[in-house]
């Protein structure tokens, strides 16, 4: 069973989305780089840099965008693995994308069927 999102065994979501806005920030500064400088070269405004580094929420593609500028917007990708290479799930090596999800059915016989089994 996958634990819940709100988990208390989990990092509140406030404090993974402030860890990341430092990230973001840090490696801004290493790389010499004003707010206003990063927020023209990704197309965003500094007010929205601002936010995102502060923890306080952004989007998807104001990441994307800042990612870009700093020039690392291939570890985009590498925030979700690849669904397709798990060595673990033999359906990984169908060779098709899966597109859809079901579910085991809970209502299959628990024990196996035989011959002289079916109704009349």
């Amino acid at each position: 069973m996958m634990t819940h999102y709100d988990s208390p065994d989990l990092r509140p979501l406030s404090v993974l989305l402030s860890d990341l806005g430092q990230q973001i920030e840090a490696y801004r500064i290493s790389r010499n780089f004003k707010q206003a400088e990063l927020a023209e070269m990704a197309g965003i405004s500094r007010s929205t840099l601002t936010r995102l580094e502060a923890g306080n929420g952004g989007t998807i593609d104001s990441l994307a965008r800042i990612l870009r500028a700093l020039d690392i917007e291939d570890r985009l990708l590498d925030i979700v693995p690849d669904a397709k290479l798990s060595p673990l799930d033999p359906r990984s090596d169908t060779g098709k994308a899966r597109q859809r999800v079901r579910k085991s059915s809970e209502s299959a016989p628990s024990e196996e069927w035989s011959w002289g089994d079916e109704a009349p």
